[in-house]
């Protein structure tokens, strides 16, 4: 057993032993970079592998073009919807593996391995599928994504109360990554046009619910808790995805 399958059995072990799960809340994914000239092969030869291996009955997956940002151009691919113990309990399947391999031999120039993520239902609002969405990642300072994620459960009350129309999820990474405490918050889009300023704005809702006074330290409070971010538009690859039931 390699290094990185020894760690990913001991997070899982670790996971499946103490996190206790109501709920399908755990997603994980990385991104391939592609040899340049290779992005159709690639691309042809992942549906081809999904509709084989990953139906609806089957372990279900995901495939995603990053459109903007420092990974532009590359591909994010991963499943969502699980409890721990899927991970802990999905079998192994040597014809499937030996496929993939060889996939990601000819094509793949890069890999940033496996992340593992949190959805934190209690600070997402109104969250769906989406064929696009942004990811904003943020680099949180020591201690600090616990205050982010009261600002952002505030935040998700603020939006039931005035009935806001957008869509929104918050994941903790639990693995992976270039530190502990980086927090995800994706706002889903049907299209580029769901990148203009949203109407009301955030500070019209918590203005309206919580006061000014209440908004202004919020964002005091949020600006101080994290040392950088990362943003990215991503779209979804229908072919290269397992079909919704």
């Amino acid at each position: 057993m390699n290094k990185r399958k020894l760690g990913l059995f001991i997070l899982l072990f670790i996971c499946v032993t103490i996190f206790a799960q109501d709920d399908p809340i755990v997603a994980s994914g990385g991104y391939s970079k592609i040899y340049k000239g290779k992005e159709v092969s690639f691309e042809k030869a992942v549906s081809i592998h999904v509709g084989k291996w990953h139906g609806a009955d089957q372990w279900p997956t995901f495939a995603a073009i990053v459109m903007s940002g420092p990974r532009s151009g590359q591909y994010f691919m991963g499943t969502s919807n699980h409890y721990w113990k899927d991970y802990a309990d999905r079998k192994s399947i040597k014809a499937h593996n030996d496929e993939w391999e060889k996939i990601v031999d000819k094509h793949v120039e890069e890999q940033s391995g496996m992340a593992f993520y949190e959805k934190r239902l209690d600070a997402s609002y109104n969250d769906r599928s989406a064929p696009m969405w942004e990811a904003v990642s943020y680099y949180t300072k020591p201690g600090k994504r616990g205050t982010m994620l009261d600002i952002l459960r505030k935040g998700a009350d603020a939006n039931r109360r005035v009935r806001f129309k957008g869509s929104t999820g918050v994941y903790s990474q639990i693995s992976g990554g270039e530190q502990n405490g980086i927090l995800l918050v994706i706002s889903r889009m049907d299209s580029m046009a769901d990148m203009a300023v949203p109407s009301p704005t955030i500070k019209d809702r918590w203005v309206k619910v919580y006061g000014e006074e209440a908004f202004n330290q919020a964002v005091k409070d949020w600006n101080n808790s994290f040392t950088k971010s990362e943003s990215e538009i991503l779209k979804v690859i229908p072919e290269m995805t397992t079909p919704s039931n």
